[in-house]
């Protein structure tokens, strides 16, 4: 409010006109920073703290050799897990799945029975949903190198599955452009009619 306003004097309209573009133009801006800052952010792998679990370990280790046969496959996490939710998928050589039966979770471990493994790589891809209601999930592999167990032949390496972090990476980074663009072209056609 300026000397005019408080003494009831008449404002000049070409003032009144800038100081609303003035206006506009810095919740634009503020408006398009704070966009920069998200995908600068998303882009640095900058996110919020994670409140879940997190695997910690599993048996076998991840890239370790065996040389006595598991019967079982585990993942201990850093807080509890839900069992109803929880799948472990062992794969063995020539693409076999070891695993029988169904994965169960006691407190923060997750176990998956195996059946008798014979030499070859394995991979595990497990998903659960952590105490808190996240989705986790991983891969891993071993090898098991067991004496007087017949060695399968190489098959060609399964590819690992997709956790669709890549794609939500895109579309986030894209929708945030595409917000930037649309803010830069309404400040503009603003500027236009003014």
């Amino acid at each position: 409010m300026d000397d005019a306003d408080r003494l009831g004097g008449v404002r000049d309209p070409a003032r009144v006109r800038r100081g609303r573009l003035d206006r506009r133009a810095g919740a634009d801006v503020r408006a398009l920073l704070v966009i920069v800052i998200a995908v600068a952010g998303t882009l640095l792998g900058i996110s919020p703290a994670r409140a879940h679990s997190d695997v910690t370990g599993s048996t076998p280790a991840a890239s370790s050799t065996v040389t006595v046969a598991p019967t079982e496959v585990t993942l201990t996490f850093t807080g509890p897990i839900r069992g109803q939710f929880s799948t472990v998928v062992v794969t063995g050589p020539g693409g076999a799945r070891f695993g029988t039966g169904a994965a169960r979770a006691v407190d923060r471990t997750l176990h998956q029975a195996v059946r008798p493994l014979v030499g070859g790589e394995y991979t595990v891809a497990w998903r659960v949903v952590s105490g808190d209601g996240h989705p986790l999930q991983g891969v891993f592999r071993f090898t098991a190198d067991l004496p007087g167990a017949p060695a399968a032949p190489p098959a060609a390496a399964p590819s690992e599955p997709d956790d669709g972090t890549g794609l939500f990476l895109a579309a986030a980074v894209a929708g945030l452009l595409v917000v930037g663009i649309g803010i830069v072209a309404l400040a503009r056609t603003r500027r236009k009619k003014h």
